[in-house]
Parts: C-alpha cells; sequence; structure tokens
C-alpha cells in the first residue's frame, strides 16, 4: 500500500464533526454521560480552528473548517506545513486534493469517521471492550476541559484520552495510547472558535490545488460487494466484526482484490487479498507506519495484507487466521 493512500486515509479518519451543547453538565456527570453529550453535539456547531497532529516522528499544523446544521455537514481540512494538501467532505463525500495530481481522490463512499475519534452512537457497543473514566481537569487551547479515558479490556485494541471543552463537548485533544499505555498519536487544537455562520466561500479548493481528475465521480461505488467468497477468516480478535466485503479491480492490471473491513465500533481494521501472478509479495511479516500496523504472508499464491490502527498482535492474529476455502465450498 503506498504511503500516501495511507497518509490520506489517515487525514480522512481525522475529518467529521462535533458540535456545541448548552451549558456544562454538573461534575458529577459520569464518563459515560461526557461521551454521549460529545456524539449528540455532532450535528450542529460551526467552527473552525488549527490544530497540531503527531504521529510518530511526524509532525504537522492543520487548519479546519466545519459547518453544521440541517442541511447537513461540511468541512474543509488544509495543512499548514508541508506539501499543500486538503480533504475536504460534505456529508458522507470525502475528497482528498493535493499539489501532486497523482495523490488526489475522490471516494463518496469512503467510511468517513468523526474529527478525530470515530465513536459509535450507541454506546453499548464500546462497552463490552473498553472501560471509561473520568481523569480530571486541564486546560487546551485556552479552555477548560473534562478529561476521559476510552480503556481497553484486553490487549487486541488501543486506548484514547479525550480532552472535552466544557463548554460544548467538543473534542479539544486526543491521544491514542498503545498497549503498554506509550502515546502513538496525538492531536490538540491551538486555538478553536464557534461561528455563528461560516461562508460558502471557505470550502472552496484554492487554485494551487486542482479539483478532481477528470472521470473522478464522488459517487461511483469504490468496487462491488462480496456475497460469495472462497476466502474465510477464522478466529476474528472478540468484539470485531465484518461491516465490509467488496471487490474491485486496479486500472493498470486488471487485478481482482479483495477488500474486507472489520470493526468493534472504535477500531477498524482492514484486509486486502490479491493474486501475484508471479510478482513478489509486498509485504511479508509485520510492518508499522506511526500508529497504523500491518501484517503480510502468502496464501495459495495470494498476497494477504492486514492493516488498522490496533496493536501488532491483533493484525497478525487476522492474517494467519485467513485460509482459502475450496472453490466447491462456497455459500
Amino acid at each position: 500500500m503506498k504511503r500516501t493512500l495511507i497518509y490520506c486515509a489517515a487525514l480522512a479518519l481525522a475529518a467529521g464533526s462535533w458540535s456545541s451543547a448548552g451549558r456544562p453538565p454538573p461534575d458529577t456527570a459520569s464518563a459515560r454521560q461526557w461521551l454521549e453529550r460529545m456524539i449528540q453535539s455532532a450535528q450542529a456547531l460551526s467552527y473552525e480552528g488549527t490544530f497540531i497532529y503527531i504521529q510518530g516522528s511526524h509532525l504537522e499544523a492543520m487548519r479546519i473548517v466545519h459547518r453544521g446544521g440541517l442541511e447537513g455537514e461540511r468541512q474543509r481540512l488544509f495543512s499548514l506545513s508541508g506539501p499543500p494538501r486538503e480533504i475536504v467532505v460534505a456529508n458522507n463525500s470525502v475528497i482528498c486534493r493535493s499539489a501532486d495530481p497523482q495523490a488526489n481522490s475522490a471516494d463518496g463512499h469512503y467510511p468517513r469517521s468523526p474529527f478525530p475519534v470515530s465513536i459509535p452512537s450507541e454506546l453499548g457497543r464500546l462497552e463490552g471492550h473498553y472501560d471509561f473514566a473520568l481523569l480530571g481537569d486541564d486546560r487546551v487551547a485556552g479552555l477548560d476541559t473534562q478529561v476521559i479515558a476510552i480503556q481497553p479490556r484486553d490487549h487486541w485494541r488501543f486506548g484514547y484520552r479525550l480532552w472535552l471543552d466544557r463548554g460544548t463537548g467538543m473534542v479539544l485533544r486526543s491521544v491514542l495510547l498503545d498497549e503498554k499505555g506509550y502515546p502513538i498519536e496525538q492531536l490538540m487544537f491551538t486555538d478553536f472558535q464557534i461561528k455563528p455562520q461560516i461562508d460558502e466561500a471557505e470550502f472552496e479548493a484554492p487554485a494551487a490545488l486542482p479539483a478532481s481528475p477528470p472521470g473522478d465521480n464522488p459517487q461511483a461505488t469504490p468496487g462491488d460487494p462480496v456475497t460469495q467468497s472462497v476466502w474465510r477468516v477464522e478466529q476474528i480478535p472478540d468484539g470485531f466484526v465484518k461491516v465490509l466485503h467488496n471487490r474491485f479491480a486496479k486500472t493498470a492490471d486488471r487485478r481482482q482484490t479483495e477488500h474486507l473491513v472489520f470493526a468493534d465500533g472504535l477500531a477498524t481494521i482492514s484486509v486486502f487479498l490479491e493474486k501475484l501472478d508471479g510478482t513478489p509479495a509486498l509485504l511479508q511479516g509485520a510492518s508499522q507506519l506511526g500508529s497504523m500496523n500491518a501484517f503480510g504472508a502468502t496464501v495459495d499464491g495470494y498476497q494477504v495484507l492486514v492493516v488498522g490502527e490496533t496493536p501488532a498482535a491483533t493484525v497478525e492474529r487476522i492474517a494467519v487466521a485467513i485460509h482459502r476455502a475450496d472453490e466447491a465450498a462456497q455459500p
């Protein structure tokens, strides 16, 4: 998988919204109540701000403009350091633009996540595998915050620390923690302002960044849904369920690739299956890029690649549990 695609996907994971919610709840509110408040506020807030994103040794400054409301969400996320690039989000459509035309993409069905961490509206999906806890008060971007912990109950997933603005419920800082409790990804606002109104011109791409490449259709489906497959994945870590299974062809050589996505409501893992046809495998064994772990293997002449923002043991367990059944055994 190309680094540019992983980078764009990682940024897209940071594209989404939160919203305002009246006065702060009392200090006696539980961690679950804080998270519920954060989720409930996800539609209405319009805001803009600057934040610092840190992943491993990589540090980047970003600017975000977000508009909420009854007409739907709109967001523009663009870099303030390094090569010019941006992400534009309109409801369920995500467009990634860059000064390099080859890095541009438009995907109307990208699984967008709220900013900066995806939490399901039904917290019950998480409670079997994560604990929620209050960790006290702090300040971020000059605003008072309540610190919340989302702690995994096993070694198959990462944990989070969230700093929620006491006035709005907005996440002003987030830290992703590995299985040993060390930070591997951080995001923190340096300034944040709620806006009563944001003009449409704020979401237009600058002239330095080209629009989507000709032929791109933001509403096109990236691959076809798979209802029958010879591939089986056994012994998935408890709590992860398959949420996507499709098949697409690479434009260069038309080789078919199957793509499966497993999620537990917070963590997401992708599985790619592609026939090698004599070409060398892209990855054998473990690899890590920031908070992303990957594990590659070869099974019956196919490259198996598992990638996720989870511990290395999780992606390896899924990779070694994949096997190819006989054609006659398909359901």
